[in-house]
């Protein structure tokens, strides 16, 4: 059973564990396909529904036919719509009911805009209850941007999660200088985005831990976002820290415009090939890396 080591636990036993996320489930054809066709293949345990998604019904019907798929809902208040009606959200969305898609300014306005707050609760309230009241188990939150660690959401998300019984919350830290060694580009914006979210996660695991909620340890798909290709993740491997780290891709099962209009760089089919690699899997074993999910995630207290 997968669990969050305290530091001691760390020392006497540096045991690596991986989950693999697919994001956005609920986006595209494409993208329900790859999960549903990757999930049978051993890496790809786990799924983020985006239930404002064009496609996430056909999402939620493949889910039911997916015992092994470990579920979690991808909150979503920029770059996408909402559930609730814009009647509802008059500060939140414009009249088609959409969110901003600037991630700057929208992380600016909701951090000083505090009457932004209950339409924000009562929307993520409706997304998670969209799930749930499909029948669906969710046993995870994340969120489009990984905006639900801002600091002024991040506690609703938290109450949420408490409140509809879902044990766990993905963190967001990643260890730039891996990322870099493997993918050199663009190096300034990863060190900074980098730098940002470890901050954010130190701060966010303290809250998390005071909910007595779940989280992993570590994170890649950050920082080389829409490229968690199989040379990526190979490389990756002997580069996995102690602990829990979960590995979020946006795979295809083929070429989409829907998928390309919100992710034109993005390398997917090649991240659903590295999902159903044998060689992947083999690497993973092979290095003693155990791959689970969140739903087997439980949390270790310190002392414990």
């Amino acid at each position: 059973m997968l669990f969050t080591e305290n530091r001691k636990q760390k020392t006497e036993n540096p045991l690596r564990r991986v989950i693999f996320t697919a994001d956005d489930f609920g986006l595209a054809p494409a993208l329900n396909a790859a999960v549903a066709e990757a999930q049978g293949h051993g890496l790809l345990r786990c799924a983020a529904l985006m239930v404002t998604g064009p496609y996430a019904a056909q999402a939620m019907d493949m889910a039911r036919d997916l015992p092994g798929l470990c579920l979690g809902v991808h909150l979503t208040l920029i770059q996408g719509r909402a559930v609730l009606p814009p009647r509802h959200l008059p500060h939140l969305t414009d009249s088609q009911g959409n969110f901003s898609s600037n991630p700057v300014t929208t992380g600016w306005r909701y951090f000083f805009q505090p009457h932004l707050l209950p339409e924000i609760r009562r929307e993520l309230a409706a997304q998670i209850e969209a799930a749930l009241t499909a029948g669906l188990a969710i046993r995870h939150l994340n969120s489009h941007l990984n905006l639900h660690l801002h600091p002024k959401i991040l506690p609703v998300v938290a109450e949420l999660a408490r409140e509809y019984g879902i044990p766990a919350v993905r963190l967001a830290r990643e260890d730039w200088r891996a990322t870099l060694a493997l993918a050199p580009d663009r190096p300034v914006p990863k060190v900074v985005q980098g730098l940002i979210f470890a901050w954010l996660s130190r701060r966010a695991r303290r809250l998390v831990r005071a909910a007595g909620l779940q989280a992993n340890d570590h994170l890649f798909g950050l920082l080389n976002d829409g490229r968690m290709t199989e040379p990526y993740l190979t490389g990756l491997i002997p580069r996995l820290k102690p602990g829990v780290t979960e590995i979020y891709c946006h795979p295809g099962l083929y070429p989409d415009p829907e998928l390309d209009r919100w992710g034109p760089r993005y390398r997917r089919q090649e991240e659903f090939a590295a999902l159903v690699s044998s060689d992947l899997k083999a690497a993973l074993a092979a290095s003693g890396v155990e791959v689970g999910d969140y739903c087997d995630l439980v949390w270790m207290e310190p002392g414990e």
